[in-house]
This record gives structure tokens, sequence and C-alpha cells, in this order.
């Protein structure tokens, strides 16, 4: 059974229990109060809700005009049927016009379940309607509330059928100087205001070609003439064909955080090209050194080995003591080796003579013969001259890490790997030693190599990866993209 609430409007007890057996015929549950007068029928609206109003159109103290005229003035939105044994058409068409549902005659009752449902479905789809107006007024009131007070700047364009502000938040005044009235009253405000550097972003992104959420940052014209950066996020709206009819979006005032970005990229600059000229100045000490070293005391200690051969020749007094000066010429030859292996470590003359794979050789060779660490070299076909910086940093790096496996690693074996693949160049330097735990890794004494290869590499643009694990050894790849890696010169 269905309940329904019902006032009926009528003097006849017999007419109403006749309206109210058809309903329950057909499968209402009715509860119902008869009213005859006017001042009845307002107490019952008044008392508690009705799902109809069923009311007779003439009787000798009430009709239904005048039930129409309480109903509406009770502010119930209650359906009304008007039922009748006489009515006329201009009657019932006024009455309709004044709020009646529909109207049925009492000699035809067959009308009275149907035009009741469709009363009871009409009523129900306006009060889902009224729900949905009110959630919506309530949403908007909240919106409004929000972006009212917010900080960020919110709008909404409408740019078809004709570009306008339909809405822009208070906070436009101290973001831009502008008031919301402004933009009202000048629809291109935002045109006008843009920088003219962004003018073709502003323009991309009123005809939608910049498609997706991510923020688009642009610069705007404060009224007093200073420049905003601001971060825009906006989202298209679209009609049911597709086409673009507005846009709503938030702004953000960014000008703090892009001006902060900006001194950090010069910071960083600068402090590449500090770095950058800390190497050139440690491979110029190096060189420096390294001449000296070859040039001077070399030669030095070459003049005193001659002297001493001499002596030994020409003084009587020398002989019988033919071992200790024959030591003493050991010890002139390997300080002398020791001045051209310090010499050579300093600034190999190979690299600045024949380039980075005949030095890599040498340094190797020479690492095999004082360690006793077999070490192994391919260098796929590769043997092109690399610019100065270029060969001199990867040469250090491979030095460092020819260095760390002497000094931690406890090798047997060690692989060093030179190669072009895919628009790069590759160095590795690989060993089977014990390894270690690279997050356990701290910056000290012991890891500051590590750093400079990483700073090195850096600078020429590329990328240093450092694999190792307990008991499997330790590689180290080194990529640097090989566009651009001779700055417009070729290779020899």
């Amino acid at each position: 059974m269905k309940p329904l609430r019902l006032i009926i409007v009528e003097d006849s007890e017999d007419d109403t229990i006749l309206l109210v057996h058809k309903l329950e015929s057909a499968g209402y549950e009715i509860e119902y109060i008869r009213v005859e007068t006017a001042g009845a029928l307002s107490e019952a609206l008044q008392d508690r809700e009705w799902d109809l109003v069923l009311a007779d159109h003439g009787l000798p103290r009430f009709s239904a005009p005048e039930a129409l005229t309480v109903l509406n003035s009770s502010g119930k939105e209650v359906p009304l049927i008007i039922v009748s044994s006489v009515i006329g058409e201009e009657v019932a068409v006024a009455a309709m016009k004044a709020g009646a549902h529909d109207y049925i005659m009492k000699d035809n009752l067959n009308r009275l379940v149907p035009v009741v449902e469709r009363a009871l479905h009409d009523a129900e789809v306006r009060a889902e309607k009224r729900k949905a107006q009110d959630a919506l007024r309530e949403s908007e009131a909240r919106f409004r509330l929000l972006a009212e007070n917010a900080q960020d700047l919110v709008y909404r364009v409408r740019l078809y059928p004709e570009r306008c502000f339909e809405y822009v938040s208070p906070s436009s005044k101290e973001l831009i100087g502008y008031t919301p009235e402004e933009h009202y009253k000048n629809p291109n405000l935002a045109f006008e205001i843009v920088h003219p550097d962004d003018y073709q972003l502003l323009e991309a992104i009123s005809n939608n070609e910049i498609k997706g959420s991510e923020p688009i940052v642009l610069r705007w014209l404060h009224k007093e003439g200073s420049v905003v950066w601001i971060e825009q996020r906006n989202v298209p709206v679209y009609d049911e064909d597709g086409k673009l009819l507005a846009i709503e979006g938030i702004a953000r005032d960014v000008t703090e955080r892009v001006l902060s970005e900006k001194r950090l990229k010069e910071s960083h600059a600068r402090i590449k090209a500090l770095s950058n000229r800390i190497l050139e100045a440690m491979e110029e000490e190096r060189a420096r050194l390294a001449r000296e070293l070859h040039d001077e005391l070399g030669q030095a200690l070459t003049a005193v080995k001659l002297d001493l051969q001499l002596l030994r020749e020409q003084i009587p007094a020398i002989r019988g003591h033919e071992n200790k000066f024959n030591q003493t010429l050991e010890l002139v030859d390997y300080t002398i080796n020791l001045v051209r292996r310090q010499s050579t470590s300093l600034r190999p003359p190979a690299l600045d003579d024949m380039g980075l794979l005949p030095a890599i050789n040498e340094m190797v060779k020479g690492f095999e013969k004082r360690t006793g660490i077999n070490a192994d070299i391919k260098a796929d076909g590769f043997s092109k001259r690399l610019p100065q910086p270029v060969e001199t940093a990867l040469y250090r790096c491979i030095q460092e890490s020819l260095t760390n496996v002497a000094r931690h690693a406890n090798a047997n074996n060690i692989s060093v790997e030179l190669k072009e693949k895919r628009g790069e160049f590759l160095v590795s330097v690989a060993d089977d030693g014990v390894g270690f735990e690279p997050s356990m890794q701290q910056i000290s004494s012991g890891s500051i190599g590590l750093t400079g290869m990483q700073e090195r590499v850096k600078l020429l643009a590329g990328e240093m990866k450092l694999e190792s694990a307990i008991g499997r050894g330790t590689s180290i790849l080194i990529r640097i993209p090989w566009k651009g890696l001779f700055n417009g010169e070729e290779a020899k």
C-alpha cells in the first residue's frame, strides 16, 4: 500500500467517501481530512505536511479558486486537483493558470487515479529539482565564501558568444591592482595587462591550444607598473557539442618563487663556473709542478748522477768504498725514477701529445706493474681526440678510480672500457674486489675523490653511476652526451 495524505475540500460526506474508496482501490493507504472553509484549509495546511488537495469547484461557502488562493498564500507546494460536477472550459483554464494541477469531473472518476499519480510524480520532480537548486545555491554560497576570502585569484571567463568576465574574486585588487568591477567593465583587460612577451601564451590559453591541467606561468603588469609572475591552473568548459564556452581557473602570485629560482640558477651557474675554474687552476698547477719536477729537479738529479760517476773514476780515495758509492748512485736512480713517475702522474705528456687513449694505456700499464692487479683495457675502436678539458676530466676520473681500487678494493682484476654508443661517450671502470654498500657511504676524506669525479662529470653535462655490493666488486659508469662535446670543433 502506498501512503497518501489528502486534504479534501468538500461539503458532501458521500462524495468524500467515494473519492477515498476510488484511491484505496488503486492501492493507496489514505489518510485524509475534509474541510469546507478557508479557515479550516489554512489551519490544516499549517498543521502538518500533505501530499495532495482535492477541491470541489463550487461549495456554498467555499470554492476551488478560493482554495488555490489559500494554498498559494500558505507557501506550501502541494498539488491541487479540482473535482467538480460542472465546470466550464474557461473556468477550468483560469483555474489551471491560477495554479491548479488538473481537473476531473465527478461523473468520470476513472481519470482520478491517473491524474493523482501524475500530480504526485510532478510534485516529486519539483521537489527533487528544488532540492538540487537548494544544494546548488548552497554550493555556490560556499564557493563564493571561499573564493572571496582566498588569497588566490578565482575567475571565470566566458569566451562565447562574446568574451566577458563572469566572475573575478576580490583578491584581484591585491594581486594585480584591478578590482573585479574593472574586469567586468573591460572584457579585454587580461590582454591589456599581460606582459608583451607572454601575449601569445595568453592567446593560446584563450584558444584552448594548451591542453592538460599543468600550471602555466606568465607575467602580468600590475596597475602600478610592476611585473607580477602568475601561475594559472585553467579548466575549459564546453557545451554539449564540444564548443569551448568558458575558462575557469585559479591564479596565484609566484613572483617570489620565480625570482628565487632565478637567483638559485644564477648561483648554480656561478658555482659551476667557479668549480670549472678551480679544476682548470688545479690542472695548470699540476702541469707547472710536472714541468718543474721533470725539467729542473730531474735534470739536477741527472747532473748529480753524472758527477758522481765522474768522481768515482777520478778520485782514488773512493776506491775501496765502491759498495757505498754504488748504493748512492742507486738512490739517485731511484729518486730520478720517482720524480719521473710523479711528474707523469701530475700531468702525463702522452695526454697532451697523443690524446686520451694512449695516456690511459700508459696509466693502466703502470697501475698493473705497481699493484700486481690484472688490468684490461678495451676501446672498441675509439681513437678520436677530444677537447683538452674533456680528455683531462676523463683521465682524472679513471685515475681516481684506479687509485680507489688500489687502496680499498682488494681486487684481482680490473677492467677499463671506452666506447661510443647511441650518441654518448661511455667510460666504465669495474673491479672484482670486496665492494661496499653505497647507501652507507659518508662524505669523508675517503670519499672526496668520488665527489670530485662527480663534479668533473657534471661540468661535461654528463652523469656518473656507481654500483657496488659487499663481496660483488664495484663498477663506475660515466656517460657524456656526444652532441655538443666538441663545441663546434671536429674530432681529430
